[in-house]
């Protein structure tokens, strides 16, 4: 025997042998032992189209998933504010999917007065790559160990927003369960153009580039489109639990949220869709107080665990 590939042989044999080894170690029963952390995984080809997996020890091909999309007023934010938020779910048993998503244009927008321009980037296209991530990830359920769907996702303040309007497309109705909007806006339609005359001109051109749409009355459909209350009102929606900060003030604007909480449980619950409220005293908008965010990791975890 040439010595050569007898040693070429042996060597190969061992290298077999320690990676069945290895495959044995991460993966028995179905189950994978190590956690894993992989940072900007891209789910499309725009530097922003990049999220953060989270997957926890001991997972299987049911281990939960959670989808979270950071806050930013549609224009700012990134996923790495929210890592600590992302490590803490996970390390609670589920997978966790930190994604970005493209940002609507701010050039000239804080400009006086602003520069008034459209976006090619509008809450649609965000939504779509919402989507992009999710039909990503779930092609990689079986190689990452988590369950392949029924899946739940959360956002903070926009990211909330998206979070609502993403779960209340049928498309994903297949795929997401429910939804934690964590001081997001359920609502973002007027009843008179007149409203946006009294508002910062830098705000109202937001409206504009986030929506596609001048804020005037002959727009308004366009509006309630992008708005969780009249999408679950003229459509479906799944399980969800709004945690609202007390004083949820954005943008130093009079915060008027509460009543349009209190509309929106109202409609869910004449929908008979399983929905929380939670309100958590003292907090601001970013839950900035010691111990807010623990709290809201709870509340939203319970609430997932209790939707069948």
């Amino acid at each position: 025997m040439n010595y050569r590939y007898k040693i070429t042989g042996t060597l190969l044999a061992g290298l077999l042998f320690f990676t069945a080894c290895n495959q044995k170690k991460e993966m028995t029963a179905g189950t994978a032992v190590e956690a894993r952390v992989m940072t900007d995984v891209a789910y499309g080809a725009d530097p922003r189209q990049k999220m953060d997996v989270y997957l926890p020890a001991n997972r299987t091909a049911q281990t939960p998933v959670i989808v979270f999309l950071h806050g930013g007023g549609f224009v700012a934010g990134d996923k790495n504010e929210f890592s600590a938020f992302s490590q803490q779910v996970a390390a609670r048993g589920n997978v966790v999917l930190n994604v970005n998503y493209r940002l609507v244009d701010t050039t000239g927008m804080l400009s006086t007065p602003p520069v008034h321009k459209a976006s090619a980037i509008r809450i649609k296209e965000q939504l779509q790559d919402v989507d992009a991530a999710l039909g990503f990830a779930a092609a990689r359920s079986g190689e990452w160990v988590m369950a392949p769907g029924k899946w739940n996702i959360a956002g903070h303040s926009a990211g909330a927003t998206l979070a609502l309007l993403a779960g209340y497309t049928p498309a994903n109705a297949a795929r997401l369960k429910a939804v934690a909007n964590l001081a997001g806006a359920t609502d973002m339609s007027f009843a008179d153009e007149s409203q946006f005359q009294s508002i910062d001109p830098r705000l109202v051109e937001l409206y504009f580039r986030a929506v596609g749409a001048e804020p005037r009355n002959a727009n308004k459909l366009a509006y309630m489109a992008v708005s969780p209350y009249w999408v679950a009102n003229n459509g479906s929606a799944i399980a969800t639990i709004n945690i609202r900060p007390e004083f949820n003030v954005v943008f130093n604007m009079e915060d008027a949220s509460k009543p349009l909480y209190q509309a929106f449980t109202q409609l869910l619950t004449s929908k008979q869709v399983k929905n929380k409220w939670v309100e958590v005293a003292g907090a601001d908008h970013g839950f900035g107080q010691p111990g807010n965010w623990e709290l809201v990791v709870n509340e939203m975890l319970a609430f997932f665990a209790s939707v069948q």
